[in-house]
């Protein structure tokens, strides 16, 4: 599919990993319509940039940013919202309140349905969120000291929103992809490495490139390659 029979809907775009997603879309000539928090955001100028102000948890706020989409255009939505501390520290403070996630995917759920329902030109291709190995099945195949540290620092609030975000979103009736990222790290893009929502096989401490990230969650924009699975992804 071209970018030219699909527009991105993005919630995260003001985040360490959602600014490069809108980076790469634009790139690719997508439309974004960005929902951010605060008007007084620093999102580039962009011919193809829309942005919405709105509450992510709210769904009056994220049906507002939705219907500024552009009309009789299918929508990938794509969410890199996250669970926020005081530093990069497991151990640091939380800033997002329990649950936060889970609230986010809920009022776009909701948002999607009644927009559905009141506009016939309105309509959701799919569904990307990220996720993160430890989720789900995954927590499994996470060493002995990740596991730790999902279970007993603040990291806990993390893991167990991301949990809750997979359960809505495989029970909604929207196609989805839930990618979930080995341990995050800076770098350039680097080729990826698959496996299956488990996690068996990506061994003892992977991890991958946020520009890696980023470039995924557009790619499957444009295939239907990974809907309905929820891929643990390495490089």
């Amino acid at each position: 599919m071209s970018s030219s029979s699909s527009q991105i809907f993005l919630l995260g775009a003001t985040g360490r990993t959602g600014r490069l997603v809108l980076a790469e879309a634009l790139s690719r000539n997508y439309h974004v319509t960005a929902m951010v928090r605060k008007a007084s955001h620093n999102l580039p100028e962009h011919a193809n940039l829309t942005i919405g102000v709105g509450d992510p948890t709210s769904t009056n706020d994220v049906k507002y940013a939705l219907g500024q989409c552009i009309p009789d255009t299918p929508v990938v939505i794509i969410s890199t919202l996250g669970q926020t501390r005081t530093s990069g520290n497991p151990f640091a403070a939380t800033t997002s309140p329990p649950r936060y996630m889970e609230a986010s995917i809920r009022a776009v759920i909701s948002a999607t349905e009644e927009m559905g329902k009141e506009s016939p030109s309105f309509s959701v291709r799919k569904l990307v969120v990220m996720s993160m190995f430890g989720v789900g099945d995954s927590f499994a195949n996470l060493n002995c000291i990740m596991r730790g540290i999902m279970k007993w620092s603040n990291m806990a609030q993390t893991l167990e929103d991301q949990d809750l975000v997979g359960e809505v979103v495989k029970a909604a009736q929207l196609p989805f992809v839930l990618v979930r990222p080995a341990m995050l790290k800076e770098g350039s893009v680097a080729p990826l490495k698959f496996y299956e929502s488990s996690g068996k096989g990506a061994g003892f401490m992977p991890s991958v490139t946020v520009h890696s990230v980023a470039r995924f969650l557009v790619d499957v924009v444009a295939t239907n390659e990974y809907d309905g699975t929820a891929p643990v992804i390495t490089n």
